[in-house]
């Protein structure tokens, strides 16, 4: 009689790569990983820890299932319901696009024309930050407990020593206060009265990465969300609360701005819009072809969605605002063509680490950030 056979890490990713080959995926190994990782709820280093742990039956019927569904070229993303984008996982369906790493690029300029910070020098001063109000918490801790003790302690000795943990703790917050380039809470300027971020606008919001991001990444901006699809919409309210910037973002359905008000204004207007030329769409990878074709198709040339958006800057983008999109091959400079026939005349086009042209921002003459624009040429 045929023993059955013992599934152990090792061996089911063996097989799973031999599959996944055979249906001509591009990854196979990775995409067999990612998916045993997301079955065993464990990080893709720990798996090498675990080769030869066998499968539960119930890890292993689900994890069949997952590669059934990957074999047919059903994208990874929609099989586990996430996408890591910068260093957030947003949920996905096959209602919105998957977040690509390129459009991350998209965001962290966004970020730098707000704050004149890298995303590398923000999330250094973020670190710095959640240490200083740890050690301004520890020396409340050392000054309520050395009060204590210094009600009964009769030893000038040892209290000196409790009076000393404070002066130390003390000096260890102001320290680490200073490496965060803050100051202490009473020392520290207030903010002028009014004062807040930006007001984003985000065309075609997807599982609302772009917008999402820039939201957490600047606390005091607020933003609205919009999308044609509803079912993208109910996305991604789900990622605002995961990422709690709920209280800043408002969601709306329309077709570009037909459900905007015709007075809302925006300091910075953005979107990834379909942009893959009608015809293209065939060629494009068989997991590719599987998410919306609404965000995909970008009509005969690829730019319809661009024309409308552009049609609407000078309406609804502030005198001082900016116009930012991720744009296709060889898009960059039909696109910024668009956004100066409508007055946006300062334009650039930025590549993506390929030397794909990727990105274009666009301002009036004159404004401000017409400068910032100007240095990114």
């Amino acid at each position: 009689m045929t023993e059955p056979t013992v599934w152990t890490v090792n061996k089911i990713l063996q097989w799973t790569q031999q599959y996944f080959s055979g249906k001509g995926l591009e990854n196979p190994r990775l995409d067999a990983e990612v998916l045993l990782c997301d079955v065993l709820d464990c990080r893709r280093i720990d798996l090498f820890m675990r080769l030869q742990q066998e499968l539960l039956p119930e890890e292993l019927k689900k994890y069949r299932e997952f590669v059934l569904r990957r074999a047919a070229w059903e994208p990874l993303a929609y099989i586990i319901g996430r996408k890591t984008f910068l260093q957030w996982d947003f949920h996905v369906t096959p209602a919105v696009l998957i977040p690509r790493p390129e459009t991350e690029l998209l965001v962290e300029k966004l970020v730098q024309y707000c704050t004149g910070k890298s995303l590398a020098l923000l999330e250094k001063e973020a670190f710095w930050r959640k240490k200083a109000e740890e050690a301004r918490a520890a020396v409340e801790k050392a000054r309520i407990l050395s009060a204590e003790k210094l009600r009964e302690e009769t030893d000038p000795e040892q209290a000196a020593v409790w009076q000393q943990e404070v002066a130390d703790r003390e000096a260890v917050a102001s320290q680490t206060a200073e490496r965060a380039g803050l100051l202490q809470e009473d020392e520290r300027e207030k903010e002028p009265t009014g004062h807040r971020g930006p007001d984003i606008l985000d065309i075609g919001t997807g599982s609302g990465a772009i917008l999402l991001s820039l939201l957490k990444l600047l606390p005091e901006s607020r933003g609205l969300a919009v999308d044609i699809s509803p079912e993208a919409l109910a996305v991604a309210k789900e990622n605002a609360g995961l990422l709690g910037v709920s209280e800043r973002v408002w969601f709306r359905q329309s077709d570009f701005w037909t459900g905007i008000p015709q007075t809302a204004q925006f300091d910075i207007v953005v979107s990834n819009p379909p942009y893959i030329p009608a015809q293209v769409i065939g060629t494009l990878a068989r997991d590719v072809q599987k998410e919306p074709r609404l965000a995909l198709d970008g009509g005969a040339d690829g730019l319809d969605a661009y024309r409308k958006i552009a049609a609407g800057l000078p309406q609804h983008v502030k005198p001082d605002g900016l116009a930012a999109f991720e744009v296709g091959i060889g898009q960059g400079e039909p696109v910024a063509g668009l956004c100066r026939a409508q007055g946006f005349t300062v334009t650039a086009v930025v590549n993506d680490y390929a030397g794909i042209d990727r990105m274009v921002f666009a301002a009036r003459p004159g404004s401000s950030k017409a400068e910032w624009v100007k240095k990114l040429l």
